[in-house]
């Protein structure tokens, strides 16, 4: 398989075991800080927006005081926690990092997580020094049902599309990135296991874990 141009990575559920509680913090933050009870169908509706707009979905689903603003402060302050103690980074994840550092393969990552977190993550993880840039959807102003991080990503990176990979855990975002035209490296993560025949389907190269594969550029 020929080297990458440059590599695109999403961070959480990809690089790092997180998703899990990105999956339990919205609800953590109903409860804990406003009382509410979450649907059962609140991480549906959150997974393809930025978190600025499902916090400003939150707050008219659940009919709260606060502004979108003051909501997303508690949820970061929850993920702050997690990613400065307890987040762990994925088997083998580094190992690849290393070896795509060593052929001098431009790297950068694409996130729906808001900067200051994807940097307390990066930092404490020791995985900051193999990324050039963060792109996050936030600052791009749409989630990942829209192409715009990942276009971002590659305008940084200067690379063919055709030549760029993305990896990504997430069969809707992969979707996205796939339709845009870049190469797309599947990630396994629990929280998808229901699409991974989707996934597997869909994707140039499939992950079922990196320490499971060898490292194939």
């Amino acid at each position: 398989m020929t080297t990458p141009a440059g590599v695109i990575f999403d961070m959480d559920g990809t690089l790092l075991d997180s998703m899990f509680y990105w999956n339990q913090v919205p609800a953590d933050c109903l409860r804990q800080i406003y009382g509410k009870e979450p649907k059962p169908d609140l991480m549906d509706h959150l997974k393809v927006m930025t978190l600025h707009q499902g916090c400003d979905w939150v707050r008219r689903e659940y009919g709260l005081s606060a502004g979108a603003d003051e909501i997303r402060d508690g949820i970061n302050a929850l993920m702050k926690q997690f990613y400065t103690q307890r987040v762990r980074v994925k088997d083998g994840a580094r190992s690849w990092l290393e070896q795509l550092h060593k052929q001098d393969v431009p790297m950068v990552i694409a996130t729906s997580t808001d900067r200051p977190l994807v940097e307390a993550a990066l930092e404490y993880t020791g995985l900051a020094s193999f990324f050039s840039a963060v792109f996050t959807c936030t600052e791009v102003g749409a989630g990942k049902a829209k192409p715009d991080v990942y276009e971002a990503a590659r305008a940084f990176l200067g690379t063919p599309k055709a030549q760029t990979w993305v990896f990504e855990d997430a069969l809707f975002a992969m979707r996205t990135a796939k339709a845009s035209g870049f190469l797309l490296a599947a990630v396994y993560d629990a929280s998808q296991a229901a699409q991974q025949q989707e996934i597997q389907a869909l994707c140039d190269l499939y992950i079922p874990a990196f320490s499971a594969l060898a490292y194939p550029f």
